[in-house]
């Protein structure tokens, strides 16, 4: 199985080459709002230091949000760009799936927060076993409320909420990488993996409400 995977959720932008499980090579770094532009160029590199050919991939993973309105955009129209130039598949990976996987291996139960803006972050549980698998839906909160939910955890990992976070809370700082990416995809290429991917948006997870104003 040939991988190309592309992480673009948050400040970091990446691409990785996985091959029979095994991650060949990654690019990445942390651009804010740099994505568009260092995107093409991470790729162009990646293919020139590695010797991949595109039409020789099994398909593209992508981190599908929640995460960065602009950022998502910018992996999931990159992504799409490749895999319809040789008709490949898409593998979207949940990026708080991805955020609970860098916090490494744990037994019990488990939380991913990723921050959104203000004191807003997006959130999701996780049991872990043999497998890494969701226990509810992602969904944003206050912070407020999120942190009457982590006592009794086994394992917080968070990315971006350093400024919500007192030094007394128990909470462990994970990452995004294409690289989680690529490991995913492989891990669940016959569940997530979209043969037709037209139609695939981003999962934005929007926090805001919107009111519809009365005439």
């Amino acid at each position: 199985m040939k991988i190309i995977a592309i992480d673009t959720a948050t400040d970091v932008c990446g691409v990785t080459y996985l091959d029979n499980g095994e991650i060949i090579h990654t690019i990445e770094d942390n651009i804010p709002r740099q994505h568009a532009k260092s995107l093409p160029l991470f790729y162009e590199e990646l293919c020139s230091e590695t010797g991949l050919v595109l039409k020789d991939i099994d398909g593209i993973a992508v981190s599908i949000g929640p995460g960065s309105f602009t950022g998502l955009r910018i992996g999931l129209s990159y992504s799409k760009g490749l895999a319809f130039g040789c008709g490949l598949p898409i593998i979207p990976v949940p990026t708080l799936t991805a955020i609970m996987k860098s916090g490494g291996k744990f037994n019990g139960s488990a939380q991913a927060i990723l921050y959104s803006h203000r004191d807003i972050v997006y959130a999701q549980r996780f049991k872990m076993n043999d497998n890494l698998n969701p226990d509810n839906k992602i969904a944003a909160y206050q912070w407020e409320k999120i942190k009457l939910s982590l006592q009794g955890l086994d394992l917080v990992v968070q990315v971006g909420c350093n400024d919500l976070i007192s030094k007394e809370q128990n909470i462990q700082s994970g990452c995004t990488s294409s690289s989680i990416i690529a490991e995913l995809a492989n891990e669940n290429f016959d569940e997530w993996v979209v043969d037709k991917p037209y139609s695939l948006v981003p999962n934005y997870i929007s926090p805001f409400k919107i009111g519809v104003k009365k005439s």
